[in-house]
Parts: C-alpha cells; sequence; structure tokens
C-alpha cells in the first residue's frame, strides 16, 4: 500500500477530494466544490446532445480536472497513488453504475462491492469505485462507507440507530456490527422544493444566516405541529402563519423546517430506536439536536463529533480497500 491515497465523496449536492496519510488518515489537502453528481450528470446531458460523449468519459473527465486541481495545492506526488470513490458516483447518474451491496452488510468491509477502474492511456490513476447497499424497499450511496468509518463507535449487542441528515437523510440501524436495516427520508429536497418551487415560497425567506430567538421558537413550534398532526395537513399551517401574519417570513422558514425534520424524527418516538446516533458534520446538527431534545430523545441519543464525521468517509473507503485487496 502507498504511503497515501485519494479519497473521494462524491455526492448527490457536494464533491470532495482529499490527499490523506494511510498511517493516521490525517486529510494533507482537499478540494471541495459543490458539483455534485446531479450537477455533473446534467452537465452530462447538455454535452452528450452536442457531442455525443459517453457519461463514464465525462465524469471521468471532471474527476480528472480535480484531481489536477488538488495537484496544484500539495508538494506530493498524487501520480500512482490510489482513488477510492464512493457515494453517487457508482450510480446510474455517476461515473460507472455497479450493483448494489445486500443485507446484512457487515461493518469490517467484507461485503462491500468495489470495482476497479485504470489506469489506462486516458486515466493515470488506479481507480476504485465502491458501490452503495440495498433493502426490499431502499437504497443509498455513501453512507454505508460512512459507517464501515465509524464502527468503533457502535455498542455490541445494542441495537443502533444512526442519524445522516441531509438531502436524503438516512436513519441506518445496526446490530452486532451489521446494518440490519435503513430508512430513506427526502427531508432536504423536500425542503428546497416546497420553499423554493411551491405556492409556500412567498410565504418563506431564508433571510438571516444566523438563528434569532424568534427563529428557534418557530422551528419548535414546527416540531410540535410535526408530531401533533397529518404531515400534509401540517405543510398547509405554513401558509396560514404567513396570511395571519403569525411569524414573519423568516420565522416561517425555521418553522417549515421544524415541520420537516419533526415529521422525519417522529418515527423514532413510535417504536423503540435502542440508542440513537446523531452523525452530522453540517450546519443541520444543531436542528437536529434541538429536535430531538423537543421530542424526549436526547436521553437516547449520542452525539457524534464533527471531526469524527469530516474522517469517516476516508477511512471506511481505506477500510474497504485493505479488506478486499490485502494492502
Amino acid at each position: 500500500m502507498h504511503n497515501f491515497f485519494l479519497s473521494c465523496d462524491w455526492g448527490t449536492s457536494n464533491f470532495r477530494l482529499k490527499l490523506v496519510r494511510v498511517a493516521d488518515q490525517q486529510v494533507l489537502e482537499e478540494v471541495i466544490t459543490k458539483e455534485g453528481i446531479a450537477a455533473t450528470y446534467a452537465r452530462w446531458k447538455t454535452a452528450s446532445g452536442q457531442h455525443h460523449i459517453q457519461r463514464e468519459t465525462f465524469a471521468m473527465q471532471v474527476l480528472q480536472d480535480n484531481l489536477y486541481a488538488l495537484g496544484k495545492k500539495t508538494t506530493e506526488i498524487l501520480k500512482g497513488l490510489p482513488v477510492l470513490i464512493s457515494g453517487m458516483a457508482s450510480s446510474s447518474m455517476g461515473i460507472r453504475e455497479l450493483p448494489y451491496a445486500t443485507l446484512p452488510f457487515s461493518l469490517d468491509g467484507r461485503d462491500a462491492v468495489i470495482q476497479r477502474i485504470g489506469p489506462d492511456e486516458k486515466n493515470t490513476q488506479e481507480i476504485w469505485l465502491i458501490s452503495g447497499l440495498k433493502t426490499a424497499a431502499d437504497v443509498m450511496r455513501g453512507e454505508e462507507t460512512q459507517m464501515i468509518g465509524l464502527d468503533a463507535v457502535f455498542s455490541t449487542g445494542k441495537t443502533v440507530v444512526s442519524i445522516f441528515p441531509g438531502t436524503h437523510s438516512k436513519h441506518i440501524r445496526v446490530l452486532e456490527g451489521k446494518i440490519i436495516d435503513f430508512k430513506t427520508y427526502m427531508t432536504g429536497e423536500l425542503f428546497d422544493l416546497v420553499s423554493g418551487n411551491s405556492l409556500l415560497k412567498e410565504a418563506v425567506s431564508s433571510g438571516r444566516q444566523v438563528m434569532t430567538t424568534g427563529d428557534f421558537d418557530a422551528f419548535d413550534q414546527g416540531i410540535a405541529r410535526a408530531a401533533a398532526s397529518n404531515f400534509l395537513n401540517g405543510l398547509f399551517s405554513v401558509r396560514v402563519n404567513h396570511l395571519f401574519k403569525s411569524f414573519s417570513r423568516e420565522q416561517n422558514y425555521h418553522y417549515l423546517s421544524g415541520l420537516l425534520i419533526g415529521t422525519e424524527l417522529k418515527d423514532l418516538t413510535q417504536e423503540d430506536p435502542g440508542q440513537i446516533q446523531l452523525c452530522s458534520g453540517s450546519h443541520l446538527f444543531p436542528l437536529y439536536q434541538r429536535g430531538l431534545e423537543k421530542l424526549n430523545l436526547t436521553k437516547k441519543t449520542t452525539f457524534i463529533l464533527s471531526e469524527m464525521m469530516d474522517q469517516s468517509a476516508a477511512k471506511g473507503q481505506l477500510k474497504i480497500f485493505q479488506y478486499h485487496h490485502g494492502r
């Protein structure tokens, strides 16, 4: 194994490429952009109509451009280092679609589906795509690799539900070192659609970057409404708040956030989740933390440090690669 490797976490909405030291998984340099797989796929659709370029070729060129950008930021030689990629790059919109792994899924990395691309005349790097995970009714790509990177935080013998907030939030159930089930909640995507492309867009405004006391109060009322009412009826209350001037548009934005997050988390109050772990290194962490508190779930919850979350994908990728290749 080399002393370094390149970790790529290519999600739906974001792209992260890191130069990582193998010995301690320390990140030496990184490139982060907003060009997730969805944006890359959209650009390819436009380009393919004009130049008949293959999706894999187009996505690989985006990767090569980012490798070049990373190379300009470091004195280390990147040529020859393996590139380990998890997330949506192995999806039908990504570099190459790979089959999903199935449950139960061991957190030692043995059950991961992994495929090599190159090196060849076009790509100087050895690229390894890591696929996702499926149940009979759900799929995910990326979070399972992070879970492998976080496996040391799971208590054996106890059921743990790990919450990964995001565009498509995941609740992942683990027992005795294996993922045994998971659910996807389109919380982030629905928030963007409702607040930007529905009747309710006139009732909300993102406004302030830092939440005020009034914003938090509105968020809390959204959580409470989610816990006490049908979601579709509760959603219309955003418009009613605006018509009756119960909140400002900025406060109503946070009310909507509370309504959606509360609807997601409400599932955890209707069954015994065992232990809960909030796995979030993003700006969503304090909102989910507050939502869990308002739903009286804090005593069951542990909170994973953002530093651990930032390293989880790279650690999981390395663990998978080493398990499958013994180096």
